[in-house]
């Protein structure tokens, strides 16, 4: 008990004895453990005290000792304990705060009431996540409780003025970050708070004693002495207060017992006892003034402006005085406006004529008012700061020194002329007299120090003036930059009128920022001593004048108020933002809007963007949720016109990376939010471990999209320096290495979402936890999609679309060091959802001269100048690599840290390409230290993304296959696979109108596509040399399918575009001219069986018939059609290959040439017959029907490598399948060949490329002998037949000689045999009786090398050379047995191939016929050579 009583007379005296006695330690913790225990017996008032004292107050004054142990920061060690000791988890926030309350009485100062409702707000939101969206919210709302509980519960309240409910929810609108709290809500904290009123146990034990009226008496939250705690004098008066209210009372009872007075007397005493007690004297003094005051003003007003007297002029001034005082106490604001206007108008400010004795006294006045009745000034504010402004102007000019207008004229802005110059300049020289002579009184009258004390004592106002002061000192200050100063005291009141325009002056001054300095002074005396809720809504109306002054069209003005704005800031910073709160974002807010705002002029972005960069280097360590607000402001600095402004921004990003890193990614926050491994892994997080966790992917996020933002500029009219881009992009990769380092970890708890602007971005589809984990990786893969996808143009040393290229490496980089820690779905949703969208996208809107070329031969291409396929990059431990790091970390400039795995690669690659490198990295060191040079030989076609960019990106695409999908097994073959199987396959063939707009792949992309997937079938292959296993060959069938499939759907294109060729042709020459060539097509029931192959399997062709069909009105279309019976039990209909369809059109109906007939077929092709005619009907489909062609080629050349390992493993439904569609594509490149009409249209597209060259083409065509005018088709044609019939004889032959005794397979020799025989006479008789034919006409060089012969010349001999080679070599890899089985069939055709001009075939055949007929016949090789 004893220290019970120490520790309510003296706070520290009370403690010691406690801590001296044993009862508690001297340790943080432990006392406010101890405080909480027995709250029921300590003084609750002193308990407030304890909990909000200031931060840096100590109990032990040695220096040097630890803050829990009673050094600097004891006592708000001692409150973070206490307010962590209590549990909220699942409380109502009204409940919360009562039982946090319940311990002690909230001190009378604001600013430690502050602090406590901050910590009890950021705990209540810590453990109760869902309730608020951050503790700003909490922060307010326990305020706005508190004043509930004040206004509902306070008798001296009259019950009509008490807070209604709509009041309530009115006051708390848009809290919650903006947007409003659910009414249901604030309705139950209303009426619980209505019902049971916060109070103390001894407040309830003292009420229900003495039956006195409740404790809480004040209107304002921090204002109330009994709630929130009073002083020593306080008390007193209080005490004083109600012995004298009992004193009344025992009166008025002795009042009533006096028998000789009547009620009347009783009467007067209960009145009076009621008037003292009850009645607002104002409420008397208000109607008698409301009459007196009109003529009062005007009599006072008649006297100061005629009399001379000095003691008369003193009188009137205070009347003025205790006039203004009246009408201020009770709320009369007309009577005060017109009073103090009036007075500050005889301070003759707003004027230019000689000041007098009374002038000088009105400005006495007028100051004193304003220091002793601030508090109820309101509006009336504003003519006594413009007073003030004109009083600092006019002792500056009496002081000698420059005025605000000559250190703020703009040399850039013509001056004013003047008219009837000579009267004017009279004038003025008198009204500079006149200025001389007041600004010499005014020095000898008024010292700074009276004009300061205004200013420094609105420390002592309300939150509610305060806030009206900030009002009037912006509008003045505004008025003051204007040049429009005087306009409130020289005859219009500062409220009748508003400005026009911030940045522009309506008046005949220069602009002024005297008040603007004020306003700095004054923020700077209010920050540390305004709650943070009163200092936010003050704050926010300085906030806008800042903003709206950082626009100014006067240089110097807007300087001084970013100035005057960093100035602020730093000291604001100073202090460091508890968790869950926003501060920090709403006060830095202005230098967001001044970045973002189109009219704010560079120089002034330029010093937004040096404050940040100084801020950033000083006070990182502080910042929170200031951190948004930077990055946004970084982010805007990538969208500036200006490119120094882009270079600046960019700079402060890498500086952040380099030297504060450690500071952005904070693993471990403070003792609480430390978290290990194992927490992590088992997901027990407390409720601050889980806010941190979200708080710091929020900020890494906004630094993303901060770097990215340089990357992706398809929003932005800017054009950022190339260099700047590529250095963004080295950004992403060190982000990429953070994350997967586990440096930044992802969110654990959140709503996911699919836009981009809001939190918890990340990819659809995935489960919750799959979900959270890209939420880190999907703003940055999106913008380094964005950046691949990018139409600018980034050409630089010969080398083109560097932005996109360099884009294209890094996401390689990043997903090939890191995609293992990816699951299937989550590379699934990352291909889907950005991969393969950006590259298709960028690949579509390439409109470069690349997309129309295409080349004379499928064999020779015409696009040798695609970029490079990117060799896999190197291990991360690779010697080249780490010696790369070394000298790169060497370099000027370079950052200390080092470099990440991604980032490593991401330079390396930039070096090499950079330099002209090879793509090997390993090597990157080697270039390090040479001097960046012009590519010796520019690009052709620098800004065309498919020519310098497509290789890579679809190469990363197979190097995601073979080093992600392989490895996954059946998960990547069956979930990975078939998406990048169908972007290959989109690539090859294009995408039909079904599937939304028609796209039409160009040959370069077709070429590259086809490539890429013979890259990924050669690493399979490599692969699979390892022992056979069940998944392999399910690999290898698919592999073989999309081969199939690549190939049957392009021959199927191709023969719709031949038949679509035909067709049109006949529309515009006439169906007699486009068929007088053309044989007729015997109709009826098949006599003879013939096999034919369709995409549905083998079958056999039964019947052909005529079908006619109505395309439009008056139009019909006849066509011939086969009925083949499939293997397997179905009918097949279609269109006999090589027939075209006739065409008639009714007498009386239209002719067809502006119509449309038939459907779009594929979406491929323009249909409309407007396009039709004989000079330009093959211009469309040509060069579509070549890019097939080339496609075809493509498969089927890189297919012939494959064979010899991927036929002895595959199906026989494999094999079959991709037997059918070999055979479809020889047997359409057959008939396609001879045909006339396609003859027609490729030398039609031929002439139009040669433009008027006619000559130079017909003399082309007769240099190779005149073989006819179906050189382009035939060239096309045969080289796909001869392509399709040596990759069928290959894999025939493959499976023919394949041993599979001792595999349990089907049989190989059954299947192939007898196709192989007849493939092979086919070919061989076909190419003597062509070589009879056309051979005399072919020049003897071309037969020197006739394997390679067969793109050059477009007939078959020379087309099937190669074939024929290659049969011949297969005859002598046959073993004996298997070649005399077939000696008879192949002994003729041999001794026929004799007589070829090519050496090459003669001496295969020599070599035949020495090797495998010999022997049969019994002729040795050196009885052979004897007989010769």
């Amino acid at each position: 008990e004893i220290g019970v009583v120490k520790f309510t007379l003296s706070l520290k005296s009370g403690l010691k004895y406690f801590i001296d006695n044993g009862f508690v330690s001297l340790d943080a913790k432990l006392i406010a453990l101890f405080f909480v225990e027995n709250k029921d017996k300590l003084d609750k008032t002193q308990m407030g005290e304890a909990l909000g004292r200031e931060p840096d107050a100590n109990f032990v004054k040695e220096e040097g000792v630890d803050p829990e142990k009673g050094g600097t920061g004891f006592w708000y060690s001692i409150l973070n304990h206490y307010v962590d000791s209590f549990d909220f988890t699942g409380l109502l926030f009204d409940d919360a705060i009562r039982l946090f309350q319940s311990g002690f009485r909230l001190p009378g100062e604001a600013q430690k009431i502050d602090r406590i409702m901050e910590k009890f707000a950021e705990r209540y939101t810590r453990q109760n996540l869902d309730v608020f969206p951050s503790a700003d919210t909490a922060f307010i709302l326990a305020f706005s409780v508190i004043m509930l509980n004040t206004d509902l519960h306070n008798p001296n309240i009259k019950e009509e003025k008490k807070m209604t409910l709509d009041s309530f929810i009115r006051n708390n609108r848009g809290i919650a970050d903006g947007d409003d709290l659910p009414e249901d809500f604030l309705v139950g904290i209303y009426k619980r708070v209505k019902l049971n009123p916060f109070s103390l146990k001894e407040d309830d034990e003292a009420r229900q004693k003495m039956k006195e009226r409740d404790v809480l008496e004040s209107n304002y939250f921090f204002e109330g002495p009994s709630f929130f705690g009073s002083s020593a004098e306080d008390r007193k008066k209080e005490k004083f207060r109600k012995e004298r209210a009992e004193m009344m009372n025992a009166t008025e009872q002795l009042f009533k017992k006096r028998s000789t007075k009547g009620k009347a007397a009783i009467a007067t005493v209960s009145a009076n006892t009621q008037f003292t007690d009850s009645i607002d004297p104002g409420d008397v003094v208000k109607p008698m003034f409301d009459v007196t005051w009109g003529p009062l003003i005007g009599t006072l007003s008649q006297i100061l402006e005629c009399s001379t007297d000095e003691r008369s002029i003193i009188v009137c001034l205070n009347g003025f005085v205790y006039a203004v005082r009246i009408a201020a106490h009770s709320r009369m604001s007309l009577a005060r406006d017109t009073f103090v206007n009036s007075l500050a108008k005889f301070t003759s400010l707003g004027s230019i004529k000689e000041m007098r004795y009374k002038n000088i006294e009105s400005i006495r006045t007028l100051l004193s008012i304003a220091v002793i009745d601030g508090e109820y000034l309101n509006e009336s504010w504003g003519p006594v700061l413009q007073c003030i402004s004109q009083l600092a102007r006019l002792r500056l000019f009496g002081s000698g020194l420059d005025s605000d207008e000559a250190f703020l004229h703009d040399e850039s802005e013509p001056s004013k002329s003047i008219k009837n110059s000579s009267f004017h300049q009279t004038k003025a020289d008198t009204d500079r007299e006149t200025e001389e002579t007041n600004s010499r009184a005014v020095v000898a009258a008024f010292n700074d120090l009276l004009i300061d004390k205004v200013f420094s004592s609105t420390v002592n106002l309300s939150s509610r003036s305060i806030a009206h002061f900030i009002e009037q000192l912006v509008e003045v200050s505004a008025m003051e930059i204007a040049g429009d100063s005087k306009r409130g005291i020289s005859g219009v009141t500062a409220s009748s009128k508003k400005l026009t325009k911030l940045g522009e002056s309506t008046g005949e001054e220069g602009p002024r920022i005297f008040s603007l300095q004020r306003l700095v002074e004054v923020a700077d005396f209010n920050m540390d001593v305004r709650p943070r809720l009163a200092w936010a809504q003050v704050w926010e109306i300085m906030a806008n004048h800042f903003s709206k002054i950082g626009c100014h069209e006067n240089a110097k003005v807007s300087i001084f108020a970013i100035d005057s704005l960093k100035q602020l800031s730093f000291k604001f910073l100073e202090k460091p933002e508890l968790s869950e709160f926003n501060f920090q974002r709403i006060f830095l807010r202005p230098f967001l809007h001044l970045m973002e705002n189109s009219k704010t002029r560079e120089d002034i972005r330029e010093l937004i963007l040096r404050c940040v960069d100084n801020m950033i280097r000083t006070i990182s360590h502080n910042l929170r949720s200031g951190w948004k607000i930077f990055f946004s402001i970084l982010t805007a600095s990538a969208r500036d016109p200006s490119e120094r402004i882009n270079t600046l921004g960019l700079a402060i990003l890498q500086r952040l990376l380099d030297e504060h890193l450690h500071q952005l990614c904070r693993l471990h926050e403070d003792d609480e939010s430390t978290v290990s491994s194992s927490v992590i892994s088992s997901g027990e997080l407390s409720p601050l471990q889980k806010h941190n966790r979200n708080a710091n992917v929020d900020d890494f996020v906004g630094l993303c999209r901060a770097s990215i933002s340089f990357i992706d500029t398809n929003q932005s009219s800017s054009k950022i320096p190339i260099g700047l881009s590529m250095r963004a992009l080295c950004h992403a990769a060190c982000y990429a290495d953070l994350v997967a380092e586990g440096r930044v970890l992802p969110p654990v708890s959140g709503s996911q979402c699919s836009s981009k602007d809001q939190t918890g971005y990340t990819y659809e589809g995935l489960d919750e936890k799959e979900g959270l984990d890209m939420v880190l990786w999907r703003t940055l893969l999106d913008g380094l999609a964005n950046g691949i996808k990018s139409s600018r143009h980034s050409n630089a040393g010969g080398v083109g679309c560097l932005v996109q290229r360099g884009s294209v490496l890094a996401l390689r980089a990043i997903l090939l060091r890191y995609g293992h820690n990816f699951s299937t779905a989550q590379w699934s949703a990352l291909l889907t959802q950005t991969l393969l969208p950006a590259i298709q996208a960028a690949a579509e809107s390439d409109d470069s001269p690349v997309i129309r070329i295409t080349s004379e031969s499928p064999s020779i291409s015409s696009l040798d100048f695609l970029a490079e396929v990117q060799v896999l990059p190197p291990q991360p431990d690779d010697d080249g690599l780490q010696k790369f790091a070394q000298q790169s970390s060497s370099a000027e400039r370079a950052p200390t840290r080092p470099l990440g795995e991604a980032e490593l690669l991401v330079e390396a690659s930039f070096a090499d390409m950079r330099h002209g490198g090879d793509g090997n990295l390993s090597r990157a060191y080697e270039l390090v230290n040479k001097d960046v040079q012009a590519a010796s030989e520019e690009q052709p076609f620098p800004d065309s993304w498919i020519a310098t960019t497509a290789p890579i990106a679809f190469g990363t695409l197979t190097d995601i296959l073979s080093e992600v999908a392989l490895k996954r097994g059946t998960e990547g073959r069956i979930e990975l696979w078939p998406l990048i199987e169908k972007q290959f396959f989109l690539w090859c063939i294009g995408r039909e109108k079904s599937d939304g707009a028609a796209w039409q792949p160009c040959e370069a992309i077709v070429r590259i596509s086809c490539r890429e997937i013979n890259r990924f079938a050669i690493h399979l292959k490599s692969l699979l040399l390892t022992p056979k296993s069940e998944e392999h060959m399910a690999w290898v069938s698919a592999m073989l399918k999309t081969f199939a499939s690549v190939l049957s759907r392009l021959v199927m294109i191709e023969s719709s575009i031949k038949d679509e060729l035909i067709r049109v042709k006949s529309i515009a020459y006439g169906p007699e001219e486009s068929l007088k060539s053309e044989p007729r097509v015997e109709l009826g029931k098949m006599e003879t069986e013939i096999i034919v192959y369709t995409p549905f399997g083998r079958g056999k062709l039964t019947e052909r018939r005529e079908d006619k069909y109505m395309c439009k009105v008056g139009t019909s279309c006849t066509y011939v059609k086969d009925i083949i019976q499939l293997d397997f039990g179905g009918t097949l209909y279609r269109p006999s290959p090589g027939v075209k369809p006739i065409i008639e059109c009714s007498s009386d109906s239209p002719a067809p040439s502006k119509d449309i007939v038939g459907e779009k077929g594929n979406g491929l092709m323009p249909m409309s017959l407007t396009e039709i005619t004989r000079e330009s009907w093959w211009q469309h489909l040509v060069p579509s029907l070549k890019i097939r062609c080339v496609g075809v080629h493509c498969i089927q050349y890189y297919l012939h490598d494959l064979l010899s390992f991927y036929a002895p493993l595959a199906s026989e439904e494999d094999i079959e399948q991709l037997h059918m569609s070999l055979d479809n594509s020889r047997l359409l490149a057959a008939e396609a060949s001879t045909h006339e009409d396609l003859s027609h249209a490729f030398q039609e597209a031929m002439f139009s490329q040669w433009g008027d060259g006619v000559e130079e083409v017909e003399e082309a065509l007769s240099n190779i002998g005149g073989t006819s005018h179906r050189r382009g088709s035939e060239m096309f044609f045969l080289t796909q037949e001869a392509g399709a019939t040596k990759n069928i004889i290959q894999m025939l032959s493959i499976l023919y000689q394949f041993d599979n005794k001792s595999v349990q397979m089907w049989d190989h020799e059954t299947y192939s045999e007898s196709r192989l025989l007849d493939y092979i006479k086919e070919v061989l008789w076909k190419f003597i009786e062509s070589e009879a034919t056309d051979g005399h006409l072919i020049d003897p060089n071309v037969w020197r090398n006739a394997s390679e012969s067969g793109g050059k010349l477009a007939i078959y001999c020379t087309s099937f050379a190669a074939v024929v080679v290659k049969v011949l070599c297969i005859m002598l890899s046959m073993s004996r047995e298997k070649f005399s089985k077939h000696r008879r069939e192949f002994f003729p055709v041999l001794c026929s191939l004799v007589l070829i001009q090519s050496e090459e075939i003669r001496n295969l055949v020599k070599e035949v016929l020495e090797r495998q007929v010999a022997p049969e016949l019994g002729v040795s090789i050196n009885e052979r050579q004897a007989s010769k």
